[in-house]
């Protein structure tokens, strides 16, 4: 019992590095729900890349077991280096920032459509690579009739959600546009957004002036 006590130890601590670097790039990009196998295999993914090019920089590898034999039981301890393990942990956050960039700018997913492999994205939603490739001036219909124009600011992650935060907004009227006296409105699940029309519009005009929205 100690000696699978001291294995299910080891196997974690070995983990550790795949399982840092998989929640930071979860809190960096847009992911969608997992299960708890999925992120086992992720994390173990990405240990096994972690200590590839660990060991590919150091030659050497950062934990190891050392048993010793008193009579007939066998102890075994971990050796461990800080520094080894700092060296260790800053790959593992590198590997999770250049991962989350790539993710987020859709690099690959760029490079595979040019190159006819693929014409999938690397993001996980429509709704996500709309308003990272698109942005700033929007007009929001919502299914109710009503209509809102203003410069986005923040958005929800998935389109389940569907919140979305405006800035300098208006509600747009027949004849006229009603600025909203404050910082912007935020439009959650139960507005019930129907379309998202992205406008053309310069930070240099008029804030709340809108071209082509009034007839």
């Amino acid at each position: 019992m100690a000696e699978f006590k001291f294995e299910a130890i080891a196997v974690l601590v070995v983990l550790l590095p795949g399982f840092l670097a998989a929640r930071l790039e979860q809190k960096l990009t847009v992911k969608r729900v997992r299960t708890e196998l999925d992120k086992i295999v992720e994390a173990s993914l990405y240990s096994f890349l972690i200590y590839l090019i660990y060991s590919s920089l150091t030659k050497s590898f950062p934990v190891t077991i050392r048993d010793t034999i008193a009579g007939q039981t066998h102890n075994y301890t971990l050796d461990t280096n800080p520094g080894l393990l700092a060296a260790l942990a800053g790959i593992a956050v590198a590997m999770a920032i250049l991962k989350s960039y790539v993710a987020n700018h859709d690099l690959l997913g760029k490079l595979f459509r040019r190159l006819r492999i693929s014409q999938k994205s690397w993001r996980d939603s429509t709704w996500s690579d709309v308003f990272h490739n698109y942005g700033e001036a929007v007009q929001v219909q919502l299914a109710d009739g009503r209509s809102i124009v203003g410069w986005l600011k923040h958005y929800s992650d998935e389109a389940e959600d569907g919140c979305i935060f405006l800035e300098r907004a208006a509600w747009v009227a027949e004849d006229e546009l009603i600025q909203i006296d404050g910082p912007g409105i935020l439009l959650s699940k139960n507005s019930e957004v129907s379309s998202v029309t992205f406008l053309h519009w310069k930070p240099s005009e008029q804030p709340g002036m809108f071209k082509g929205i009034l007839s």
